[in-house]
């Protein structure tokens, strides 16, 4: 997350008589009291190198945001929106300044990382929530450093590693160890993000058995062995042994350019100690305290 300079848009630097945020004070002249709205420039983890060629952020490593305002924390409270499963999308696009720019079409590694700093921005670094220890089931107050997050990149010595080879349309071409298949991937979007729960709401209320792995799978895989024909791959993935189903799973989450949203954690009642996930959810915006 990196700041942009507001000084040109809010006149000269800010004074003791400012806010802390960067906000601007309202304007005392006439019956204008409007505050002026700073942005930041967040960086994409990645660097706009997955898009296409027609995408605004094709080759784009930072995206401009505004800052939250009470307009983004009614869009964050929206009961309707809340239901749908909206809000953070929502949100996000009345924030970003580029409006040709859609959630649904974000990389969802450059989505999460947008969140991120929206919330640093609006509420601070320190985002502090109730926690369960997987050990002990204790809850406990966690307080997640979000300035502490790394971006994670796909690197040149982790593809060789694993003879991994990235196509031209940004997909990846992964060997499936002790086999003769090549498994291309692509990376998922805020709109696959949807059908995954979509696809999970709709067992549920049928009641069917919940499919994770297979429906993960099914939006990742381009081609097993440049064979793309939905049947053809749907029964390669019925089939597929546990072990290089897993083995897929790993190497895309090792691939996928995101922030590494793992944070180390000491439990206060029991010896636990392991990583611990920062939670997106619409509670990521507001504090315990």
């Amino acid at each position: 997350m990196s700041a942009r300079s507001n000084e040109n848009r809010l006149g000269a630097p800010p004074t003791p008589t400012e806010v802390d945020t960067g906000f601007k004070q309202p304007s005392m002249e006439g019956d204008s009291l409007k505050f002026i709205t700073p942005t930041e420039f967040a960086e994409l983890p990645s660097k706009g190198h997955f898009y296409p060629p027609d995408h605004p952020l094709f080759k784009q490593e930072v995206v401009e945001i505004k800052h939250m305002t009470t307009k983004e924390e009614d869009i964050l409270t929206s009961v309707a929106l809340l239901k749908k499963g909206l809000a953070l999308d929502r949100m996000l696009e009345s924030i970003i300044v580029d409006k040709r720019i859609k959630t649904d079409n974000l990389l969802v590694g450059d989505k999460n990382a947008l969140l991120v700093a929206a919330r640093a921005h609006g509420y601070g670094a320190a985002y502090e929530t109730a926690i369960t220890c997987p050990r002990c089931d204790a809850t406990q107050d966690y307080s997640f450093d979000l300035s502490a997050l790394k971006i994670q990149f796909p690197s040149d010595e982790f593809m060789a590693e694993h003879e991994i080879k990235r196509t031209e349309v940004g997909t990846f071409l992964i060997p499936l160890p002790k086999t003769q298949y090549t498994i291309e991937v692509r990376f998922l979007t805020g709109r696959d993000e949807k059908k995954i729960l979509e696809a999970q709401a709709h067992k549920k209320k049928m009641n069917f058995p919940e499919t994770p792995a297979s429906d993960f799978l099914r939006l990742v895989i381009v081609s097993v062995n440049d064979i793309k024909n939905a049947t053809s791959l749907n029964d390669f993935i019925n089939t597929l042994p546990a072990l290089h189903s897993r083995y897929i799973k790993r190497m895309y989450e090792k691939l996928i350019p995101s922030l590494d949203m793992n944070h180390s954690f000491s439990c206060s009642v029991c010896t636990y100690e392991g990583a611990l996930e920062v939670p997106l959810t619409a509670d990521f915006f507001w504090s315990i305290s």
